[in-house]
């Protein structure tokens, strides 16, 4: 069957239509010629044409009706009730145009559009794995198309699927959505200097953007270049001086970096147009403290947590002006309500310690400062875990692989339960020909995280090079498992079963690697290797 992208061709004769239609016509009022021909012709061409108008003047209902009505004498027309489906959807009745979508893609499930729309409203209803469905069918029928990318990739982002974004995104035409979904992939996987790379490139080419400029601004900061992510905004603002974002996201990094002086005419300028806003007041509250004026402090702080009692950062903050105006059991309640949700920051321990003692209670005072003492041991250990593994990938980059290791060792022992600096390790390892060590910190990160799937795919790979074909099984597995839309992966696994003799898993294996790439060469050797092979045929059910 031909794969078809955009609209369906139709001619059934729709019977039974007149009488119902009849009455729906005449309140919608539908152009004379059109009502005609249809009640005339009781085509699905016919219906849709006349629906198509009502859509197109926002007359929902009476597209619905005039679709509807078709559907009796089509039943199976998927354009149909693609059709249907999508008024609904542009009338806000989401939950009345699923069905409708859901049957469109049932009954010709190779025309790309319903199931992009079908996977818009299954996010839009929290539905995200039923949506990565859709979104990959999507892209079964057009491996190209941006919506479909756009919306696998941001899926895969929410649960985490780092690996699996970089891998869908890694030769695709980038649009600016993209580039920052992979931007947040690399970043979140420690590839630093990989993002900015991507940001850069997408900032030559949209260089006013303001979705880009925030992006990169996250970057810059963990590159600790905090001149360079403000000159970044403070151009985006000057560039789009009607955009409200750009002087919000200005005003957190001037805070956030400590320039105060910088920050402080900005607040109450920003206050004005988002008085609402729980971080406008938040931030506006860091400047008054930081100035001194614990007065104005505590009452934007104190509008932040009544409008959001659940923004950690508002809770911690006003605990710490609670604690400078000794206001104890206030300071005490923000301040653990911060830990319970969450805020990361050792000094929330700190200004806690000192709440109780102002209270009285120094046994409990006391294990907070030890909680404190422990978790900035750690900050620091990370941050300097950080700022090694950015070097290290820059001397691996430059083919400085000796430079490399010694960074990665230090990221790794710095850091012992980041699984990605245990993975930059090795793959230094790898260039340096140690593949004994390689080994080793591969499986050391596994076991930290076993969804890092380029982990387990070069552990397999090792596996199967010893010979041990049931571990290289395994982990191929976890690996399709954690990264489902990796090709590779899956052709690795395929062999792999192959070689263990397992043939029925093996086809499985390679029909995936062809539904996700119908043109991959080595996929289609692949298949027609296991399908000539006489153990093969033996196999087959």
């Amino acid at each position: 069957m031909a794969v078809r992208r955009g609209a369906w061709s139709a001619g059934f004769v729709l019977t039974g239509v007149l009488v119902s239609s009849a009455s729906a016509y005449a309140v919608c009022n539908g152009p004379q010629p059109l009502v005609t021909r249809l009640k005339a012709h009781p085509t699905t061409d016919n219906a849709v044409v006349l629906g198509s108008w009502y859509a197109s003047r926002k007359q929902f209902d009476c597209a619905i009706s005039t679709f509807q009505t078709a559907l009796k004498g089509d039943p199976k027309s998927a354009q149909l009730h693609y059709l249907v489906g999508l008024a609904y959807v542009d009338s806000n009745r989401n939950a009345e145009a699923l069905p409708n979508l859901q049957r469109a893609v049932e009954l010709d499930p190779q025309v790309i559009k319903p199931h992009m729309v079908l996977a818009y409203l299954l996010d839009q209803s929290g539905k995200h794995a039923e949506a990565e469905q859709q979104w990959r069918a999507s892209l079964a029928i057009d491996p190209k198309s941006t919506m479909a990318l756009e919306g696998l990739s941001a899926d895969m982002l929410a649960r985490e699927d780092f690996q699996g974004v970089i891998l869908l995104l890694r030769d695709a035409q980038l649009t600016e959505k993209l580039s920052i979904n992979l931007a947040q992939a690399l970043g979140r996987l420690n590839y630093i200097n990989e993002a900015h790379q991507v940001l850069e490139r997408a900032l030559n080419a949209s260089p006013n953007s303001v979705p880009l400029a925030s992006a990169m601004t996250v970057v810059l900061v963990k590159q600790q270049r905090y001149q360079e992510a403000i000159n970044l905004l403070q151009h985006a603002v000057d560039a789009n001086p009607g955009n409200q974002e750009a002087p919000v996201q200005l005003f957190r990094v001037l805070v956030l970096t400590n320039h105060i002086n910088q920050a402080r005419p900005m607040g109450p300028k920003l206050l004005e147009l988002h008085p609402k806003d729980p971080e406008v007041l938040y931030l506006n509250g860091i400047v008054y403290r930081s100035v001194g004026d614990y007065a104005n402090a505590k009452e934007v702080l104190e509008k932040a947590v009544a409008i959001d009692g659940n923004f950690f950062n508002s809770r911690y903050n006003l605990g710490m002006v609670l604690v400078f105006l000794k206001e104890w059991q206030e300071a005490r309640e923000n301040l653990e309500k911060a830990i319970e949700l969450g805020a990361p920051e050792p000094q929330v321990h700190f200004e806690l310690a000192k709440a109780l003692r102002g209270l009285g209670d120094n046994d409990a005072a006391l294990k907070e400062m030890q909680a404190y003492q422990k978790l900035k041991k750690e900050e620091e250990a990370g941050m300097e875990a950080s700022n090694a593994a950015i070097q290290g990938d820059k001397a691996l980059t430059d083919g400085k692989v000796q430079e490399a290791l010694a960074h990665y060792r230090e990221a790794a022992e710095g850091e012992p339960n980041n699984a990605s600096y245990k993975y930059k390790l090795s793959q230094a390892l790898h260039e340096s020909g140690d593949v004994e060590g390689e080994r080793g910190q591969l499986e050391q990160a596994v076991k930290l995280d076993p969804k890092l799937a380029a982990a387990q795919v070069e552990l397999g790979y090792l596996l199967s090079r010893s010979g041990d074909t049931i571990g290289a099984i395994e982990h191929f597995r976890l690996a399709v498992d954690a990264a489902p839309g990796w090709v590779d992966a899956w052709i690795n696994l395929a062999a792999q079963l192959a070689v263990g003799g397992q043939y029925a898993d093996a086809r499985k294996a390679v029909a995936t690697a062809l539904k996700l790439d119908p043109e991959n060469a080595q996929a289609k050797r692949l298949s027609d290797r296991l399908a000539e092979d006489p153990a093969a045929q033996q196999a087959r059910p």
